[in-house]
């Protein structure tokens, strides 16, 4: 069984068809759709409810795999780029309720911030007041229509979103774990990174000129905040930048944000010296683990990243 999915892994990795399997998503609607219409609703509905179970299925395999391959079903899922985006607009929408969440259950770690200095609260401030009166004044003018319900959703929404975005480096600091290092600029950026793939992490604050929240130069991906970053890493292996609407970022050299970067450093050196977790059974079969692995995923959605 162990053979046959690794030779199943192989194929789906092959660059002939990553192409096709990136695109595998959208063929469920109309299959349902065609045999909802040939044999009826109930029919149509099982097969959502059968691919349901397999994008499950795909979700725990892939958390359990990891790197390309686990980057291989989770194209089966949407496309790479859909991904991204899906992702930062959820990270985005659901910044205050993690915000809180943090606030409630725990504290970060030193170094693990990044957001001092930064003027999210004054932009959020700021902007509020503006959507609100516009918001209101749309309401006056088209009255108890339907057009201006939609409007009052689409301001409720931007209100969410500017919010999201201006508190987004507060309510995703770094996250240091035993199996993978999440390094984040916001709710837009994020590099998942396994300790063991980090060769070494220097605290060097140095301006970037442009402002950018994300910019190459000389080889190296730069994640700043306030204009600047605080903490080099180089890894042995390339790790994947995501960022919305475009391909990941591949690269062994990274630049990231921190409020205490020596902490920070101190932190990613203490995660490269723990013992790595042995992952030879996920290659063997899911079996009784996938449980633990729904779970893991729960808590992993619930607790701020």
């Amino acid at each position: 069984m162990a053979r046959l999915f690794g030779a199943l892994m192989d194929w789906l990795m092959r660059p002939r068809i990553r192409r096709v399997r990136r695109w595998s998503f959208v063929i469920t609607i109309p299959v349902a759709l065609l045999v909802g219409h040939v044999f009826g609703f109930q029919q149509g509905t099982l097969v959502v409810a059968v691919r349901a179970a397999f994008w499950g299925g795909l979700v725990v395999a892939a958390w359990r795999l990891g790197g390309a391959r686990g980057e291989a079903l989770r194209d089966l899922l949407m496309h790479p780029r859909g991904r991204a985006f899906a992702r930062a607009e959820l990270d985005t929408l659901t910044a205050l309720p993690r915000l809180l969440a943090a606030r409630v259950v725990r504290r970060g770690h030193a170094g693990t911030t990044y957001a001092r200095g930064t003027f999210g609260l004054a932009l959020g401030l700021a902007f509020t007041p503006v959507v609100l009166a516009e918001g209101a004044v749309f309401h006056l003018l088209l009255g108890d229509s339907w057009v201006a319900w939609v409007l009052i959703a689409l301001h409720a929404y931007a209100l969410i979103w500017l919010w999201g975005l201006a508190l987004g480096p507060r309510a995703f600091p770094h996250r240091i774990g035993t199996r993978s290092v999440f390094l984040r600029n916001g709710p837009m950026y994020r590099v998942r990174v396994a300790p063991p793939t980090i060769a070494s992490a220097t605290a060097r604050t140095e301006r970037v000129g442009d402002g950018k929240a994300i910019a190459e130069r000389d080889g190296v991906v730069l994640l700043s905040a306030r204009g600047r970053v605080d903490v080099w890493l180089e890894f042995t292996e390339p790790v994947q930048v995501q960022r919305p609407l475009h391909e990941p970022l591949a690269t062994r050299r990274l630049a990231i944000a921190s409020d205490e970067p020596d902490q920070l450093v101190t932190l990613l050196a203490a995660a490269v010296g723990r013992p790595a977790r042995d992952d030879r059974t996920a290659h063997a079969g899911l079996g009784l683990l996938s449980a633990f692995d729904v779970a893991g995923l729960v808590r992993d959605a619930a607790q701020p990243a």
